[in-house]
């Protein structure tokens, strides 16, 4: 009887073993947080807005001088000739079509800056992650974001804090070898 005993105690401690083995390591984390409280991004962020707001007030200064040369064809429009009217008011329309173009080549300037910004950002984050899930044991780490993807989630597995944490130190001191 006592073999028997020991058996299914040396059984289950071997099933329990094996279990913990074989079971996978899940974490989350929330994409939304990091981003917000990555100090890498917040500065590129930072940076990104400085060069909107130069490339805005290029866009404001230019659309002052159309503002003001078209001011100015209204005052002067009943002293002048129909030839010079026509002039200035061709004068206009291309500038006009100046301030347009700047306003376009702003706007995709803005996008194509955006988008480099965030796919850096997003390759640095993700790299991070995933020398993070290596280094803990980790076998999946999942994102949440505010639309959603995520129901329920025990704060156990939530290594949102770790990974700002780890990022911002690693932003500051360098990747460690």
């Amino acid at each position: 009887m006592h073999y028997l005993v020991y058996a299914i105690l040396f059984f289950l401690i071997g099933y329990l073993f094996l279990i913990q083995r074989t079971s996978k390591k899940i974490a989350l984390v929330n994409t939304q947080t990091v981003l917000e409280k990555y100090q890498g991004f917040i500065e590129a962020q930072d940076l990104y807005e400085i060069e909107i707001n130069k490339m805005s007030d290029s866009f404001d200064r230019q659309k002052a001088l159309y503002e003001s040369k078209s001011n100015e064809l209204k005052i002067l429009s009943t002293k002048l000739s129909k030839k010079a009217i026509e002039i200035k008011t061709e004068e206009l329309e291309m500038l006009k079509a100046k301030t347009m173009q700047l306003g376009k080549s702003i706007e995709n300037k803005a996008v194509k800056q955006e988008e480099l910004l965030l796919k850096g950002i997003y390759n640095k984050v993700n790299d991070f992650i995933e020398r993070y899930a290596k280094r803990h044991g980790i076998d999946m780490i999942t994102g949440v974001t505010s639309s959603g993807n995520v129901l329920y989630a025990s704060e156990a597995i939530d290594i949102t804090d770790m990974i700002i944490i780890g990022l911002n130190k690693e932003y500051v001191e360098g990747i460690e070898k």
